[in-house]
């Protein structure tokens, strides 16, 4: 009789866990992760197994294998890159979007001026750029403004800058950088007008009257300069008179400007302040010796002399000028004493 022998064979099949929006590509079992390596600068982290796994990556993000890639901190983005709505001609303002990273989480933040390609320079906690990374560019969201943010500053007019930024919280959590962003800086700009309150083109003037001795006259209508600049440090407009006085010249005789109170002066000249206001920024205001009232007046002289002034930038900066005049009974009579004055304005970027 003879004997026969069957050999039975099993066939496993394995199936990598699946839903029908995720897959995990890889699994397996390891020891799980150690300090195996440290120095004073560096340190390795060492694990066993789970050597290899695929990538996943989507249009808007990408998921990598790995007990290391686990560990590393959300990507971080930016909620706003701006220049303050065309005002900041050397600086842009920006806040970070945290992505749900702990409040210890520090952000290292990327400029460039041509998108990377060959100029990257980091952010230094205090605003400027540095073409090298040092441990201390990496700060706090805290750090950086928190929700008001905080700037960027040096950089040159109407450039267009991309930031991106990344995230760290202690060892081995190192994100990649995230999305970049792009705004571009404003222009330096200065705008200035000069009318009077009863006329709107050049050539203009203002009449003092008749003048009579010990009386004190006042302009009957007002000189209005306009200044808007987002210079940094504001702007200024001067006040300069030719002569520094009311001057005749079929006479030779002149009424000098002064700063003083007319009302106790038996002549003089001068300008005062009527009103000063600004639409946004500054504030505006009128500079000394112009900022009186009643009968005294500053000085016209020939020298240039600030008239208002603004140290923020400025829009909509007005101001509203009166010349008062007194003359003596000793002055020569005349019917062509005047002045020609010049307002000049200047940005102080």
């Amino acid at each position: 009789m003879k004997g026969f022998g069957f050999l039975a064979t099993t066939i496993l099949f394995a199936a990598l866990p699946a839903t029908s929006n995720y897959q995990l590509n890889s699994y397996g079992f390891g020891s799980g992760g150690t300090v195996s390596s440290q120095t004073a600068t560096y340190s390795l982290e060492g694990t066993t197994g789970e050597l290899t796994g695929a990538s996943g990556s989507t249009a808007n993000a990408t998921t990598k294998p790995g007990f290391v890639e686990t560990q590393q901190a959300n990507v971080p983005k930016l909620s706003a890159l701006d220049n303050n709505g065309g005002e900041y001609y050397n600086k842009l303002h920006f806040v970070i979007n945290e992505q749900g990273n702990p409040t210890d989480a520090t952000y290292l933040i990327a400029v460039s001026n041509d998108n990377f390609v060959a100029d990257t320079k980091y952010l230094q906690p205090d605003g400027t750029l540095h073409a090298t990374v040092s441990l201390s560019d990496y700060q706090t969201y805290s750090a950086w403004g928190g929700s008001s943010g905080s700037l960027i500053i040096g950089l040159s007019p109407s450039t267009t800058y991309t930031v991106k930024l990344k995230a760290t919280q202690g060892k081995f959590t190192e994100s990649a950088y995230g999305p970049t962003s792009s705004q571009a800086t404003a222009a330096p700009s200065l705008t200035f007008d000069l009318v009077t309150s009863t006329q709107s083109s050049a050539p203009f003037s203002v009449d003092l009257g008749t003048l009579t001795a010990g009386n004190i006259n006042t302009t009957g209508s007002t000189i209005n300069t306009s200044l808007t600049t987002n210079g940094a440090s504001g702007g200024d407009v001067y006040i300069v008179g030719k002569n520094g006085a009311l001057s005749s010249s079929s006479t030779g005789s002149q009424i000098s400007a002064v700063t003083n109170d007319l009302a106790s002066l038996s002549k003089g000249f001068g300008a005062q302040n009527s009103s000063v206001s600004q639409t946004s920024g500054g504030p505006y205001s009128v500079a000394s010796p112009y900022n009186v009232s009643g009968t005294n007046v500053g000085i016209v002289g020939a020298n240039n002399r600030s008239l208002y002034t603004s140290t923020s930038p400025v829009t909509g900066g007005l101001g509203v000028l009166l010349l008062k005049a007194k003359s003596a009974t000793n002055d020569v009579a005349a019917s062509d004493y005047q002045e020609v004055l010049t307002f000049i304005a200047a940005g102080n970027f």
